[in-house]
């Protein structure tokens, strides 16, 4: 059995929390918003990933943060101090001082921060996170180049080259490129399990497994790191199947590196049956 409640924070924001029957001990974990999406997730995904989390023993907390949602305007642009005060708040709570972090696109973005200044954070859920090119990226785009049919490459081609828009990377929030192997190493040497995973939506800066390595060194092979390349996959995992394969994996991490005793009985998650219920008094408020 699971309960969901809604928490008031402070500067008038509120969560919805997600909980075990029973405290189990286990870390938090918090999802931030995909960029402007409600913290429900694209296609409601934080919902019954929520509730499945839950199920194994995590409370989970889903918040809207300042300028997204049901959240009032932001007034400090310290995203990642922010989070830091919402753990603070958290704690106090729940009773817990570990937290796992993460989300999509931006979430990973600002996950990776808060990581970077928090030592709270006991794992990262990076879902199409920071990568770098290089050769493996090119050789990845020529691939994809050659699956296409030959009428089209002309256009693409062109496109390439007179390309006036900004590209999706332009508006993602990445460490500088010399830095972003330095701080994973560090998230390695402060202890902090990584489930990174990379779709082909990605595939404006993401082409090719091999980029990993040539993004993270060595440390992408540390035994609490867990990398995967999903290129079936869209972006925003629109297909029930492909939220149904990443819950199912994100539970078996998160069960694996912190609940492996202590958790719940596995649960599954079927897209076309439905989730774990809530109580009636919070259904109208997640």
């Amino acid at each position: 059995m699971i309960r969901e409640t809604p928490l008031s924070l402070a500067n008038g924001l509120f969560a919805m929390a997600t909980q075990p029957e029973t405290p189990t001990g286990l870390p938090v974990v918090v999802l931030l918003n995909a960029g402007l999406v409600h913290r429900v997730g694209p296609f409601r995904l934080y919902v019954p990933l929520a509730r499945t989390l839950a199920a194994a023993g995590f409370p989970v907390v889903r918040f809207d943060q300042p300028g997204v949602g049901d959240a009032p305007n932001k007034d400090d642009p310290d995203e990642a101090g922010v989070v830091s005060r919402i753990f603070d708040e958290l704690a106090a709570i729940l009773y817990t001082n570990d937290f796992i972090v993460g989300g999509l696109c931006a979430a990973a973005d600002l996950a990776w921060r808060v990581a970077h200044q928090d030592k709270r954070v006991r794992g990262l859920l990076l879902l199409d996170p920071v990568a770098l090119g290089g050769f493996w990226f090119q050789l990845g785009k020529l691939r994809l180049f050659m699956r296409r049919k030959a009428s089209t490459w002309l256009a693409m081609i062109q496109r390439s080259f007179n390309r006036k828009k900004p590209a999706n990377t332009d508006f993602r929030d990445w460490p500088r490129p010399e830095e972003v192997r330095t701080e994973f190493e560090q998230f390695v040497a402060d202890n902090i399990a990584v489930l990174a995973i990379y779709t082909g939506g990605a595939a404006p800066y993401f082409t090719h497994a091999r980029q990993i390595e040539g993004t993270f060194g060595n440390a992408a092979r540390d035994p609490r790191v867990q990398f995967e390349y999903w290129p079936e996959c869209d972006h925003t995992f629109m297909l029930s199947a492909d939220q149904a394969r990443l819950i199912d994996t994100i539970r078996q991490w998160s069960v694996k590196y912190f609940a492996a005793k202590k958790a719940a009985a596995p649960v599954t998650f079927s897209a076309g049956a439905a989730s774990p219920a809530p109580t009636p008094a919070v259904r109208a408020q997640r």
